[in-house]
């Protein structure tokens, strides 16, 4: 199974593509699904009750329980631990935003654990419990700040094979943002755009024998993750899945979402919350109004709302309202036919513009 995000929701598929089933069904956003090493869980990081908190659920359906309680903008599920538990990144309770901490919440609710790595910003776990960690980062992802050079740039770490809390840079002589650690067999893999564009590299745990197995003609690679053989990841909108680091082609997994597709279907809003701007004609009886890119014609005191410009797909801006041969009209910008043009129509009546 693959674990993904749309319409606000948690989604399984099947890894060969085919129809999605919805895990949560709050409607509020969610991100960093990840499926428990024996495929009966999913966690996730949900807004449902403001704050990102991390939230659990039944594979195969139930539901939701949420975890923790923090209150903290910083909260982002990363994955699990070799002993069963949630593994999250969090700043709750320290003095700054840049001082995310991993923590090992357990599925039963119980108490999270702070592990003994400082500040990080991501980790995973290899072969015999050996950790990879990328530093505390600005807080954003590199496909939201490209080709980002600065001093929070994600860089990578690895523990020493001989001690497992003392760390060694890899990967130093790389000039990107490097973000989305994973272990992939006895290789270590990250997301790097250190080639102009976000794509997944690996290389043995020393930095040596590097590959990218991903473009970089395209658009970036987001949002890595591994099941410790494959790695899948997104791409314009698109999940993607590798099969293996030996020479595989990234493939396009199929999916089609069930339901009603809720959020693709037209619904009211109320326009005092979205109004841009209004044009009072010279009798002071009625406004032109812009709201979310249409134009109506509103009475001051009675009378219905006319829309004059209200196309699906097209924006209309800056109405104006003028007077021609008694009658008052108004006429504002269009791009309907693709380059700017003005159009105009009656203020009241039924004449179209």
């Amino acid at each position: 199974m693959i674990a993904f995000t749309a319409e606000d929701d948690v989604w399984l598929a099947p890894l060969d593509g085919g129809r999605a089933w919805r895990v949560s069904a709050d409607n509020r956003p969610v991100t960093q699904p990840r499926i428990s090493p024996d495929g009966t869980l999913v966690a996730w990081t949900s807004t449902r009750d403001g704050a990102p908190e991390v939230h659990l659920a039944p594979a195969d359906g139930g539901p939701s329980r949420r975890l923790t309680h923090w209150g903290d903008t910083r909260t982002t599920v990363r994955g699990w631990t070799p002993e069963g538990d949630v593994l999250v990144t969090s700043t709750q309770g320290q003095v700054s935003l840049r001082r995310s901490w991993a923590r090992a919440v357990p599925v039963d609710g119980g108490p999270a654990r702070t592990l003994p790595y400082g500040p990080v910003g991501s980790l995973a776990y290899g072969p015999g419990g050996r950790v990879l960690l990328l530093s505390a980062t600005m807080g954003r992802e590199a496909a939201t700040w490209k080709r980002y050079r600065g001093g929070t740039a994600g860089k990578l770490w690895i523990a020493a094979e001989d001690d497992p809390l003392e760390f060694v840079r890899v990967h130093e002589d790389l000039d990107g943002n490097l973000e989305c650690p994973m272990w992939v067999g006895e290789r270590i893999a990250f997301l790097s755009d250190h080639e102009g564009v976000g794509a997944l590299y690996s290389s043995l745990p020393d930095g040596t024998d590097l590959r990218r197995h991903t473009p970089v003609d395209g658009f970036y690679a987001r949002h890595a993750t591994t099941d410790g053989t494959r790695v899948a990841y997104a791409s314009a909108g698109e999940l993607w899945l590798l099969d293996g680091l030996e020479g595989d082609e990234p493939r396009r997994v199929e999916i089609r979402l069930g339901g009603q597709r809720a959020d693709l279907q037209p619904y009211p809003l109320h326009a005092d919350s979205h109004l841009t701007s209004a044009s009072p004609d010279r009798t002071g009886r009625g406004s032109a109004v812009l709201s979310r890119g249409a134009v109506h014609w509103v009475t001051h005191r009675e009378g219905p709302a006319r829309a004059l410009a209200a196309e699906p797909g097209v924006r209309a801006r800056l109405p104006r309202t003028f007077q021609a041969d008694g009658d008052q009209h108004v006429v504002w910008v269009t791009d309907a036919e693709g380059d700017d043009a003005l159009e105009t129509a009656p203020a009241t009546g039924t004449s179209p513009g």
